[in-house]
């Protein structure tokens, strides 16, 4: 027999979407306008946005690595975060060695093989990109991680290096100048989870910017970004560590019919019906006999979907049952 060979490969961009759900309302090519392209991309992010509101696709759970400044409980998040999964607050190990610097390198001498997998940048101007380098010689140089964040000056941006290994020379380096306040290395990270907050506990707090060790957190669901607000209020040392967020977001927007609709390929089948389903509620041509077999196909799909969307892993339930009086 003779196969592909090709797992996974073909591509199935927005366009492949939209024009198989315009053939399910059984619309012809011709029938087709560009009007009816445009809110058929428009009816494509309201149903992708919807999905947000029951559960959480597995490849739209994210991690953070976001900064804590002194006397600061508020803490926005990204645009597109729907909800806090589990948040950690994190130290490491910082490390030190012999430092050579000029405008745009700083390179460290740790004299012995030394981890760095967790790179920390107070810039004190514009940031600008920069690039994490490892060697045993201090002449050649092997690229780790690289990051381009945008921040401003007075911002912290922590970036970790997966799979880290031990060498003595670690540089950053970059096309431009590198203007920082501190850099600060470190490895042996250690992780300790967030207490969860809801709004009548955190608003009964009396004095709210008390300065600590961040220990819990209140999710506030605000408009245009989410945010955080964290109980104690980060102390001083605080800035020397980070807060790990798990989160879940909104799936990518789709911009144009050449773009690809960021759904696994498992899901093509339920995003076309869901959409179908929608056009022939809008398109004037659909007949309205067809309306509610396309829906129900969509609803038969979509329980497909999300049945078979998990890690597999197993499920433990631990009942909190304590004692109570009548």
């Amino acid at each position: 027999m003779a196969f592909s060979g090709n797992v996974s490969g073909t591509t199935f961009n927005a366009l492949k979407v939209v024009d198989h759900a315009f053939r399910r309302c059984r619309l012809p090519a011709q029938a087709i306008t560009a009007e009816m392209q445009t809110y058929a991309l428009e009816s494509l992010y309201l149903q992708l946005s919807d999905m947000a509101n029951v559960k959480t696709p597995s490849w739209c759970i994210e991690k953070l690595i976001l900064p804590f400044y002194e006397n600061q409980p508020l803490i926005p998040l990204p645009v597109g975060t729907i909800e806090v999964l589990n948040a950690n607050y994190r130290v490491i190990q910082p490390v030190t060695g012999t430092t050579v610097t000029a405008s745009t390198s700083y390179t460290v001498n740790f004299s012995s093989a030394t981890v760095v997998d967790t790179i920390g940048i107070k810039w004190s101007g514009t940031s600008v990109n920069v690039t994490f380098q490892v060697s045993t010689t201090g002449t050649t140089w092997v690229t780790v991680g690289s990051s381009s964040v945008t921040a401003a000056a007075g911002d912290i941006v922590w970036t970790d290096i997966s799979g880290a290994l031990a060498y003595q020379y670690f540089r950053i380096t970059s096309a431009s100048p590198i203007l920082y306040t501190a850099i600060t290395l470190g490895n042996m990270p250690q992780e300790i989870p967030f207490g969860v907050l809801n709004r009548d506990t955190y608003v009964a707090q009396s004095n709210k910017v008390f300065p600590g060790r961040p220990n819990s957190y209140w999710f506030q669901r605000d408009i245009p970004q989410p945010v955080m607000h964290i109980w104690p209020a980060p102390f001083a040392g605080a800035e020397q560590a980070q807060l790990i967020v798990w989160r879940h977001r909104h799936i990518m927007d789709t911009e144009n019919l050449q773009q690809d609709v960021e759904v696994p390929q498992r899901w093509l089948e339920a995003i076309v019906n869901g959409l179908a389903a929608k056009m022939a509620a809008e398109t004037a041509q659909v007949d309205l006999n067809l309306i509610p077999i396309l829906e129900q196909k969509y609803m038969a799909s979509r329980q497909t979907a999300w049945d078979g969307d998990n890690d597999g892993s197993p499920i433990f339930i631990q009942p909190a049952i304590g004692a109570y009086t009548k």
